[in-house]
């Protein structure tokens, strides 16, 4: 893979947000976030934190906060609150990527399919898509929320440089109603229906 350019690296100094701390999400099921995360993911859970007080509304409540950690330090974090004081996921069913999408980096092709492999073992669907400055695999959590692991590809550095040159004006062509692709790394035929 070819390394950012200097202008690249220089853009990143001056960024004060440093890194991706925690996503959190609700689930009516920690057990089964916890098996497809740790079990299926490899993502372990490094601490589980019991609550008696909502922070929001200062009134009781108990609920749990688990955090399943990624390589960087990282992680993916889930609420789940205590029956009689259930309050339900807002999803109702698989939720559609374009609503909502958590975006997992791993190492490599060959890891995106190794997941496909354990996923397949475990029984759940999913979807690969080659989008030209990544390649994915897409697949629903027990929550319902979509879950994309994804990997850097050769061209991905030179893909995301040539673009940041133009994102701009990318948008305002967009919001003055041009509609051209402009995604001609895209190789619509590298994708496969989900098993």
């Amino acid at each position: 893979m070819t390394a950012e350019s200097e202008e690249t690296v220089a853009r990143r100094k001056d960024i004060k947000v440093r890194q991706f701390h925690h996503h959190a999400f609700r689930t009516n099921d920690m057990e089964a976030t916890r098996k497809f995360y740790e079990d299926v993911l490899g993502m372990p859970m490094i601490g589980v934190f019991v609550e008696t007080t909502d922070p929001v509304t200062e009134k009781p409540s108990n609920y749990i906060h688990a955090f399943f950690e990624m390589a960087d330090g990282s992680a993916l974090a889930f609420f789940q609150f205590q029956e009689g004081l259930y309050k339900e996921t807002a999803i109702k069913g698989n939720q559609d990527p374009f609503d909502h999408h958590i975006a997992l980096e791993v190492e490599s092709k060959d890891a995106v399919m190794t997941y496909r492999d354990k996923l397949v073992a475990a029984g759940y669907d999913h979807m690969l898509i080659d989008h030209g400055y990544c390649y994915s695999i897409y697949m629903h959590d027990p929550n319902g929320m979509q879950v994309e692991l994804t990997t850097k590809v050769p061209k991905t550095v030179e893909i995301m440089e040539k673009h940041a040159k133009t994102a701009h004006a990318d948008l305002e062509k967009w919001l003055a109603g041009v509609t051209e692709a402009n995604n001609e790394f895209r190789r619509l035929s590298d994708q496969q229906p989900a098993n």
